[in-house]
């Protein structure tokens, strides 16, 4: 296993499925991405130039969901940190879109993934439940193999 890509959205289920996808990594010594997808027009933060931007906006007020990418920047920091002790290289994308199911399965196999890591739910789980699990979207149409944590 080369290349992790785990989908965070700041839920403390999500910090569990990270605090996985780091123990996977160490063992495997894989490249380690952490994809948040932001319902909004599409954008994707390629680099840390642009990630930094990003956090000055959420400080700034300037980003609506700033509680939310606050959350993510939180899991992905504290994992980060660690990983890159290690030796691993580690990676933050931000997608921004209406599907999230859909993005996280197209990236993933857009960049060759051996393993998407998610939690069983996210932040919002009333809302997930009406309109459809974004973790059971992606069990059901990711052409990767997937790790549910609970």
């Amino acid at each position: 296993m080369r290349k992790i890509l785990v989908a965070i959205d700041g839920s403390e289920s999500c910090n569990k499925a990270a605090n996985k996808a780091e123990e996977l990594a160490l063992l495997c010594k894989a490249e380690v991405t952490f994809i948040t997808v932001v319902d909004r027009a599409s954008k994707i933060i390629r680099n840390k130039e642009e990630f930094d931007k990003l956090e000055n906006d959420i400080e700034e007020k300037k980003v609506e969901s700033q509680e939310f990418l606050s959350k993510c920047s939180k899991i992905y920091k504290k994992c980060k940190n660690s990983m890159q002790e290690e030796g691993l290289e580690v990676n933050k994308i931000v997608k921004e879109g209406r599907h999230p199911a859909q993005i996280i399965c197209d990236y993933a196999e857009e960049n060759s993934f051996d393993l998407i890591v998610m939690a069983d739910k996210g932040e919002s789980n009333v809302k997930k439940f009406l309109l459809g699990s974004t973790t059971e979207k992606v069990v059901r149409h990711a052409n990767n193999s997937i790790l549910i944590v609970k």
